[in-house]
């Protein structure tokens, strides 16, 4: 049901970009499936059959991914799918901070939701990428147009050396600092810390680094699934294994044990990271 792939950007765009990928679904019957947050934006343009549908809501809220082409912003909650028909899409993965950097947009605007690619970028310049888009038939070189269009683009003069310091203090610790922690490290008040978080990356601090560990928790068990419950607490500093179970019923909707029944292929691919 679930096909995907990556490719890599330019070299020179690494800053702003992890990686371009395709996201193909073949689901005549619209069966629905859950992914959790992942820390990311990106842009999804499709590239297949127009009258296919996707249908998307983040849990318990609004819906999301009604247009055919759409920019998507952090995720604090699972997002349900349901795809119908044969789908496939152009990714661009942004950095945290990679589109706010390009586009100079914040990012808060963009949390738990999506909008149209067509008014992000503008009338003129989403036809002109669209169209460039279509002429070319392979994935590399249609990676190769993304490529091109991005480095035209000059960066915004954003300060994000607060946030790049706060990031790497994050994935150097797993996602295990607090918030204080972070501040005492940076010698940075909390409202600054939060407010640089919210408009460049979309969410607090906090949840960034709930999000993190989670994610690096389930990358974990994908490559060693015979960890036990206890280990994997252990590791990722829980306070004990009620504590990580709360994470997965809060990110998948479902307790550890049941995670087997869940599309871990669309999960796998979306925390690769």
């Amino acid at each position: 049901m679930f096909e995907n792939s990556y490719f890599n950007s330019d070299p020179n765009l690494s800053e702003f970009i992890f990686s371009y990928g395709i996201i193909e679904y073949n689901n005549p019957l619209g069966t629905t499936f859950i992914t959790p947050p992942n820390g990311l934006s990106g842009f999804l343009i499709r590239i297949s059959d127009e009258t296919a549908s996707l249908k998307a809501k983040i849990f318990e809220g609004q819906y999301l991914a009604w247009q055919p082409n759409y920019v998507i912003g952090q995720s604090t909650l699972p997002i349900t799918w349901s795809p119908k028909g044969q789908l496939k899409y152009l990714v661009v993965f942004f950095q945290p901070t990679g589109m706010c950097q390009l586009f100079g947009n914040k990012m808060n605007d963009l949390t738990n939701t999506t909008a149209d690619l067509h008014d992000f970028l503008g009338h003129e310049i989403f036809e002109n990428l669209k169209e460039r888009l279509t002429l070319k038939s392979t994935i590399i070189d249609k990676c190769e147009v993304l490529n091109n269009f991005f480095l035209t683009l000059k960066p915004k003069a954003i300060s994000i050396n607060l946030i790049e310091e706060a990031l790497h203090l994050i994935n150097e610790l797993n996602g295990n600092i607090s918030v204080l922690e972070i501040e005492q490290k940076l010698k940075v008040s909390r409202r600054t810390l939060e407010r640089h978080f919210q408009e460049k990356i979309g969410v607090s601090p906090k949840v960034y680094c709930q999000i993190y560990r989670f994610k690096l928790l389930m990358n974990y068990l994908t490559e060693h699934p015979k960890t036990t419950w206890t280990e994997l607490a252990n590791k990722y500093r829980f306070f004990d294994q009620a504590h990580m179970i709360r994470n997965f019923k809060k990110y998948l909707k479902a307790s550890p044990n049941n995670i087997v029944m869940l599309d871990l292929a669309a999960i796998k691919y979306l925390l690769l990271y």
